[in-house]
């Protein structure tokens, strides 16, 4: 299955989606994780078992989770007309309702619409017990209303659950409750998915599509989640990259300064004779001590000053801005054998993207306000060919 938008770094190449389903009064979750291998799709782990407000320790914790809430906390009912505006949709099927204390969501076939919506206290607990587990919830969704995401790749007129019937005939009703265990496989663009991971699936493509054609106030929620996930993916990886990029620096100077202690031994063993060359000898050590101090000094600003003014700098990034590039003391000039390495001190290079030029100058402008920041001065910003605002500042610390 080739998708285009499966380039996203941030969410990696390993996808976890969960479905919490009622059978028989019992709580139960499917799990299905999903790899990404040379454009296709393949599932590598599954499961289904009982739900005790804990997930399985085998599962890694770390990947990003789509969630699909289908249990008896989930109502789900079918209306006729596809009508744009969700407030006539939700009144057809539930009026009288207060709509502050649900989430909802709607998925619009040809003629007909299901909504289905669940309380706010039930949706938010169940992602605080996540959240205890040190899980990232990526993406959510409600019922049977994600598997719009994989009709276009099914040849099938009606699709089964853990518990449920899907048709999308409309001559009969969409949704129907299976009274019998039921085990299918379909096959989804070439992939065979069992039905008791069908709906897993869907999020897990909702999560890469990164898009839906439903609509619904649990649809806002679940891109907020997602981009949350995106963020928090972009620090945890941007420090990685950075702690790299220092320590190729530092190994960088490591290798110099042994080149140039060996060729100091040698030079002091050939010379020890020459009063002549004992000045050079001394000359040699002496720029050896400074290369080593230079190497020192580095590693303790490096792993002090940075940490704090990073710190202070990204977490007051509003979730307007994604930030594709940090560099921290940049480098003066390409790195060359037998040179030096010269770098900008006091200097911070910043570079991404903005959606909100507001927030983006708020953010400029409480920089600048740092106590240790001497000068920001805006480098670029402007348009780029995708019709984003891109823009890079250099920050010039005291």
């Amino acid at each position: 299955m080739n998708i285009p938008s499966l380039t996203n770094i941030l969410l990696g190449k390993r996808y976890i989606g969960i479905e919490h389903f009622s059978l028989d009064t019992k709580e139960m979750i499917a799990v299905l994780l999903i790899e990404k291998k040379k454009e296709e799709l393949i599932i590598t782990k599954k499961d289904k078992v009982s739900y005790s407000e804990t997930v399985p320790e085998k599962w890694d914790k770390n990947l990003p989770f789509f969630l699909i809430i289908n249990t008896s906390q989930v109502i789900q009912k079918e209306v006729q007309g596809i009508d744009t505006q969700d407030e006539k949709l939700l009144h057809k099927a539930f009026p009288n309702t207060n709509w502050e204390e649900f989430y909802f969501e709607i998925w619009r076939l040809k003629t007909k619409s299901i909504v289905a919506i669940s309380r706010k206290t039930y949706v938010d607990e169940l992602l605080f017990n996540y959240q205890k587990q040190g899980i990232s919830i990526a993406g959510i969704s409600l019922g049977v209303c994600s598997i719009e995401e994989i009709i276009k790749y099914s040849e099938a007129n009606e699709l089964f659950t853990n518990h449920q019937t899907v048709s999308w005939s409309e001559e009969i009703p969409i949704i129907a409750t299976n009274a019998t265990d039921v085990n299918v496989t379909f096959n989804i663009n070439d992939l065979s998915i069992q039905n008791s991971h069908l709906l897993a699936f869907s999020g897990i493509l909702r999560l890469l599509l990164n898009g839906t054609a439903n609509t619904g106030n649990l649809i806002n929620y679940s891109h907020e989640l997602h981009e949350n996930y995106k963020q928090r993916s972009f620090f945890s990886k941007g420090l990685k990259v950075m702690i790299g990029v220092l320590l190729t620096i530092l190994l960088i100077n490591f290798f110099t300064f042994t080149h140039y202690y060996k060729l100091a031994e040698e030079t002091s063993e050939s010379l020890l004779l020459s009063k002549s060359s004992l000045e050079e000898v001394i000359k040699m050590k002496q720029r050896i001590q400074e290369k080593e101090q230079k190497v020192k000094n580095m590693s303790a600003i490096t792993g002090s000053q940075s940490s704090l003014v990073i710190n202070e700098i990204t977490k007051r990034i509003p979730k307007s801005i994604l930030l594709t590039e940090l560099v921290y003391h940049p480098l003066e000039k390409n790195i060359k054998t037998e040179e030096a390495i010269v770098t900008q001190k006091k200097i911070i290079i910043l570079s991404g993207t903005t959606i909100d030029n507001a927030a983006f100058t708020h953010w400029i402008e409480a920089i600048d306000q740092f106590k240790w920041m001497n000068q920001v001065v805006i480098t670029r910003f402007g348009k780029n060919d995708l019709n984003e605002t891109e823009f890079s500042i250099k920050l010039t610390l005291k």
